[in-house]
């Protein structure tokens, strides 16, 4: 037999010269027929061909998108031993592409099955179910050594999540801005879009001396020029607060719309602020709805719902149906979510008030770098409600808020700073005290003095008894002269009785 016609028949069998016509087709684009060439292949149990088809049909390549399609092909593969198709089973059960919700179960059982066979991205993606807490307690520390083993092999994205999570410190992990610049920096400088917006993350939400607004907007843009979505949303919200840049709301949408194009859920949900309170745009609550819907999952979208049915706009009032949205955005640790919480218990809408839980909320608000919650906080120190007034840490958080763009914070600022009639008042726990001992003292001093004057009354009427009668003396000139015992300076007493700090917990 002619040794042509042996290959071409061993090609046929195997799939191998359907895959390569596919792939020549797939490669001009021409997707209808590379689809027709790998099914022949993938139907021979020819292993790439599945991968390809899985592919094809989760993006509507081709054909018409079909997640239970795909979700057969990648099987196919991963039944075969290959790590790829095992992953790609595992993201579509994670993201609920089937199935209509996610099903994290079934997604950590792919993904250990894919990073035990080589796959750096299961690595990576295990991580981020610890980072994120899907179908896990949330915890950076064992997230953190799934990233690194992934960085170790190569995953371009995992130093960018190390980094963030040591931007972030929490779950585990002790906050530590250089650390965090150290995993992210290099990459960034090599021209990494994702290591480029971390290093416009870490830039800005930094604390420390290093903070610097100028340096997030450049890096936000160089990443959102090479179309990464999250820092497409970045630049939105500076061009919308004026950090970095001149506040300019047209700027802000157009940004916040590439993200939208770019699938960033955060930037759809942002959209929905623009038009629920009228940034740059005619508020139109519809159109805020409609945009927090197609948001989905987002934090901030999940809050800007809540809001709507917290205030009845656009929709019917609901306060159980606003807390239902906050809690789950607070859930994923949405700062906003937090501090509208706050705002339920420190107002009473539709729960008892209880300034204790708003502090609370609005500390975890502040803590997630909220800028309307480190405002809500710094006033609950200022004020002492729900715990002990405390100027110093007001004034603090009040700065941070107005650091982050928030003008609420630095009109109260300018406002306490420049006020003719209001004196600082930094009451420590010190000076709490000395309250309480001059309180003791002035409440000894009553006593005193009514003892002396009960002693005053029974010697006069001592005296008036003891008296040799005179019956040339007249009624007049009997009446005594009341006694002088001592004298009260007025400074010695407050001419008004302060009231003790109050520690709210209602």
């Amino acid at each position: 037999m002619d040794l042509g016609v042996i290959v071409s028949y061993v090609n046929t069998r195997s799939g191998k010269g359907w895959f390569r016509k596919g792939e020549t087709f797939y490669d001009a684009q021409s997707y209808n027929q590379a689809l027709v060439y790998f099914t022949k292949a993938a139907e021979v149990n020819h292993t790439h061909s599945q991968l390809y088809l899985g592919a094809m049909y989760s993006q509507g390549l081709g054909t018409t998108k079909d997640f239970n399609k795909a979700l057969l092909w990648y099987t196919k593969a991963a039944e075969a031993g290959s790590a790829s198709g095992q992953c790609m089973v595992g993201v579509l059960y994670c993201d609920g592409s089937v199935g209509g919700k996610p099903d994290f179960q079934q997604a950590w059982g792919w993904f250990q099955k894919a990073a035990i066979n080589g796959d750096v991205d299961a690595l990576g993606l295990i991580g981020l179910m610890y980072m994120e807490g899907n179908g896990v307690e949330k915890n950076y520390k064992i997230a953190m050594d799934w990233f690194k083993q992934a960085a170790d092999k190569g995953h371009l994205a995992a130093p960018a999540a190390v980094g963030q999570m040591y931007m972030i410190g929490r779950y585990g992990v002790d906050q530590n801005y250089d650390e965090a610049e150290s995993w992210i920096v290099k990459d960034a400088e090599n021209g990494d879009p994702n290591s480029m917006y971390s290093m416009g993350l870490l830039c800005g939400l930094r604390t420390d001396s290093k903070q610097d607004w100028n340096k997030a907007f450049e890096w936000s843009m160089k990443a959102a020029e090479l179309n990464q979505s999250g820092a497409q949303y970045i630049i939105g919200q500076l061009y919308q607060d004026g950090l970095g840049c001149e506040k300019n709301y047209t700027k802000a949408m157009e940004w916040y719309k590439k993200g939208e194009d770019n699938g960033s859920l955060d930037a759809m949900a942002y959209i929905g602020v623009m038009h629920h309170y009228g940034y740059g745009v005619p508020i139109n609550y519809t159109e805020a709805l409609a945009m927090y819907q197609k948001a989905g999952e987002s934090g901030s979208a999940l809050n800007g719902k809540g809001l709507l049915y917290q205030d009845g706009l656009g929709v019917a009032q609901s306060h159980n149906t606003a807390m239902w949205y906050f809690e789950k955005a607070a859930k994923m640790d949405c700062g906003d979510a937090f501090n509208s919480i706050g705002d339920v218990y420190k107002y009473g809408y539709g729960r008892s008030i209880d300034l204790y839980t708003a502090f609370e909320n609005y500390t975890k608000a502040a803590e997630c770098v909220s800028d309307k919650g480190m405002y809500n906080l710094g006033l609950m120190y200022m004020d002492g409600l729900g715990t002990q007034a405390n100027t110093e840490m007001g004034l603090h958080w009040l700065r941070m808020s107005a650091c982050f763009g928030y003008e609420k914070a630095s009109e109260y600022i300018k406002k306490f700073i420049t006020s003719s009639t209001q004196v600082p008042r930094v009451v420590s726990n010190t000076e709490v005290d000395q309250l309480s001992i001059k309180e003791s003292q002035l409440h000894n001093l009553e006593e005193r003095l009514a003892s002396l004057m009960a002693e005053n009354e029974l010697l006069r009427k001592n005296i008036t008894s003891n008296e040799p009668k005179d019956t040339n003396v007249s009624a007049e000139d009997k009446k005594p002269e009341p006694l002088k015992f001592f004298e009260i300076q007025k400074e010695d007493i407050p001419t008004e009785k302060k009231e003790p700090i109050k520690f709210f917990h209602l």
